[in-house]
């Protein structure tokens, strides 16, 4: 079975429109030939041909300045998403890469949300490789891997109310989320877990995860969300007639929406 769709979601805690920064960022999407951007825009109805001083120019100087910067890559290689540029708790980031992407480069798809992240230090992040599930499942692992994809997908929309949905593949946790956790819920997790230099802690559920299959990666992710589970911070999900997954906030959320 292929893969489907290859992501990148963060909740950046860093001001993307401070100079240098944006050029550090622009710059790690140029690190490797087959990830440069090819088309740029303020939205995703406008285009123009990628150029790095012009979006730093439109960021930071121009006014009125740009709120958000959007991304394409119409090469071999495809992906497209965006970054906000203000700096809140709303701030997001998201990349979509296509399902076409050539083997040899998961990766790097991996080796750069590694390098995102150093850079805008979300303070919740998921990068995930996406596998169609079955709807309406039939059995208790079509369940399982209905569950695990939309909750490696937290958008906005799902993220605010609920907070974090589940773990990706990867995931990164820093600053007021990895605190609802607790750091050492996180550290003893029975993950792949490492601290990282800018603060916060990244939890790979196997080992080098572009090389898993997803028979193994479902097992995994059980796992250790049922470890995690205790922290109730993660969104409760509900199943709904075997077709698709909503979620509810957690305790710990909940205290958080309150204050």
């Amino acid at each position: 079975m292929k893969p489907n769709l290859f992501n990148i979601l963060m909740y950046p805690t860093v001001d993307l429109r401070e100079k240098m920064i944006l050029d550090h960022l622009l710059r790690t999407f140029e690190c490797k030939e087959h990830f440069i951007p090819t088309i740029w825009g303020n939205s995703e109805t406008t285009r123009a041909i990628y150029n790095r001083d012009e979006i730093i120019q439109k960021a930071t100087c121009d006014m009125p300045q740009i709120a958000e910067v959007h991304l394409r890559r119409d090469k071999m290689t495809k992906y497209s998403g965006y970054f906000d540029l203000h700096a809140n708790l709303r701030s997001f980031l998201n990349f979509s890469f296509d399902k076409s992407m050539n083997r040899k480069y998961w990766g790097d798809f991996f080796e750069l949300a590694d390098q995102i992240a150093e850079i805008v230090k979300p303070r919740y992040g998921v990068t995930h490789i996406s596998w169609k599930a079955v709807t309406p499942w039939q059995t208790e692992k079509e369940r399982i891997h209905k569950w695990m994809n939309l909750s490696s997908y937290p958008v906005p929309v799902k993220f605010f109310p609920n907070g974090p949905l589940g773990l990706g593949m990867r995931t990164y946790l820093s600053g007021d989320i990895l605190e609802m956790f607790g750091k050492n819920v996180i550290i003893n997790t029975p993950a792949y877990i490492k601290e990282l230099s800018w603060g916060g802690i990244k939890i790979d559920l196997v080992d080098d995860p572009w090389e898993s299959d997803l028979e193994h990666l479902l097992e995994r992710w059980v796992e250790v969300m049922e470890y995690l589970n205790k922290a109730e911070v993660i969104a409760v999900p509900n199943f709904e007639d075997n077709m698709g997954v909503t979620f509810n906030p957690n305790s710990k959320w909940k205290e958080y929406l309150r204050k």
